[in-house]
């Protein structure tokens, strides 16, 4: 069951064709993609578009790049999480008058955050979490809060960032 968030986001950013390809190899990943929507919301920025946004066009990138030589389906989750640490690279705040709520990162969703603020204007700051973490703990993290135990392992158990990201570096210090 497909969630009314990510309904709009794919809606609204005409994804649904090129998603249906992925789906239809991996029923799962609908659920993950989901629930992923459910976590971030759409109003949460990436790096210059909304984050469910540019994780899923890197999931997309990611499925076509290896479609006929390797797991897409594979691929697409790889892709669709590289892009977790940016949860920790700004600040998302809520604010109501003078008073500021900044939202931790995986404490909450963004969007239960968002809920209890209502009344509040929410926006990006341009401040980095305090917290040092790296691109493979983000997505780990993020993953965790995404997808159910065996779909967690099928996707996660060989997880090799070297690949892909400088896994020593820390993000957000």
């Amino acid at each position: 069951m497909n969630s009314t968030v990510f309904k709009k986001i794919i809606r609204e950013n005409r994804l649904s064709s090129r998603l249906v390809p992925v789906f239809t190899i991996a029923p799962e990943l609908e659920l993950a993609c989901s629930r992923l929507a459910d976590f971030i919301g759409e109003r949460f920025i990436g790096e210059c578009e909304p984050l469910v946004r540019e994780m899923l066009e890197d999931g997309l990138a990611s499925y076509k790049r290896v479609r006929k030589t390797g797991e897409p389906h594979v691929a697409f989750m790889h892709g669709l999480f590289q892009r977790a640490h940016l949860l920790y690279a700004r600040r998302y705040v809520a604010r109501e008058g003078e008073r500021e709520h900044v939202w931790s990162p995986m404490f909450e969703a963004v969007t239960e955050f968002e809920a209890r603020f209502a009344a509040g204007v929410t926006e990006m700051v341009n401040e980095a979490c305090p917290e040092r973490i790296t691109q493979k703990t983000a997505a780990f993290q993020l993953a965790a809060r995404a997808l159910n135990g065996e779909t967690f392992r099928l996707y996660f158990e060989d997880y090799d960032v070297a690949h892909d990201y400088a896994d020593r570096e820390a993000v957000g210090a």
